[in-house]
C-alpha cells in the first residue's frame, strides 16, 4: 500500500514540475523573444517559430518551446494513470475516467508535436496538431466533469466549471473567439495547468495521512 502511495505522490509531483517548467520556460521565452513579446498580441505559439512575426532568428524561445512542450507531454502521462484511482467507486466511474484518461493519453503527443512543428515553417502540420491537442484535451475534461458530478465527493461546482471549459474551447478551436484570439488562447492554456492542479491536489489528498 505505502508503494502504491509513493507512486501517486511521484506522479503528482511529476505533473507539478511538467506545469511549473512550462510557465518558467515560455516567460522567459517572452523575455528573450527578438523584437518584444506582446502577451496580448502575440501567441505562444509564436515562441516556437523559427523566426519573430517581424523576421529575426528566434533559436533560443523556439529551443525552450519545444522543450517545455516535450516535458508537458511527458508530465501528463503519469498524471492522466493516476487521475483515475479517484474515481473508482462504481463501474460506471471507472469506465468514465478511464474513457477521459484515454483521450488525454492520446493528447500527449500532439502537445510535443505542436512545438516540434514550427507554425512558421509547417503552418499546416502545426494548426492540425494544435486542434486535435486542444480538442482531445477539452473533451477529457467534459468527460471528467461528468464523473466529478457522479462523484460525491467532489463539489458539484468543479463539474460545471470543467463543462463550461470544455465548451469555451470547443468554440476557440472553431474560430468563435477571433477578436481576442490571443488572450482566450492564454485563458485556455493556463486554464489546463490550473484544472490538472485541482487533480494533482485531489490525488495528493487521498494519498496523504
Amino acid at each position: 500500500m505505502e508503494k502504491i502511495k509513493s507512486w501517486k505522490q511521484i506522479a503528482c509531483i511529476f505533473a507539478i514540475i511538467g506545469a511549473v517548467q512550462f510557465i518558467i520556460l515560455t516567460f522567459i521565452a517572452m523575455l528573450l523573444y527578438a523584437d518584444g513579446y506582446s502577451f496580448a498580441g502575440n501567441y505562444i505559439s509564436h515562441l516556437g517559430t523559427t523566426k519573430t512575426v517581424e523576421g529575426s532568428p528566434n533559436t533560443i524561445p523556439r529551443l525552450l518551446f519545444v522543450i517545455t512542450c516535450v516535458v508537458v507531454g511527458i508530465s501528463l502521462i503519469p498524471f492522466w494513470i493516476v487521475i483515475t484511482t479517484l474515481f473508482l467507486d462504481s463501474p460506471l466511474m471507472k469506465y468514465i475516467s478511464l474513457l477521459g484518461s484515454t483521450l488525454g493519453l492520446i493528447s500527449s503527443p500532439f502537445v510535443m508535436a505542436l512545438a516540434i512543428y514550427a507554425a512558421d515553417t509547417h503552418g499546416p502540420e502545426h494548426s492540425i496538431t494544435t486542434r486535435i491537442f486542444f480538442l482531445l484535451f477539452a473533451t477529457a475534461i467534459l468527460v471528467y466533469s461528468i464523473a466529478i458530478l457522479l462523484n460525491s465527493e467532489y463539489r458539484n461546482s468543479f463539474s460545471f466549471i470543467g463543462i463550461g471549459f470544455a465548451i469555451i474551447i470547443v468554440l476557440f478551436i472553431f474560430g468563435y473567439f477571433r477578436i481576442i484570439n490571443v488572450i482566450m488562447q492564454k485563458i485556455i492554456v493556463y486554464g489546463f495547468i490550473v484544472w490538472s492542479f485541482i487533480q494533482v491536489i485531489n490525488v495528493w489528498k487521498e494519498v496523504s495521512p
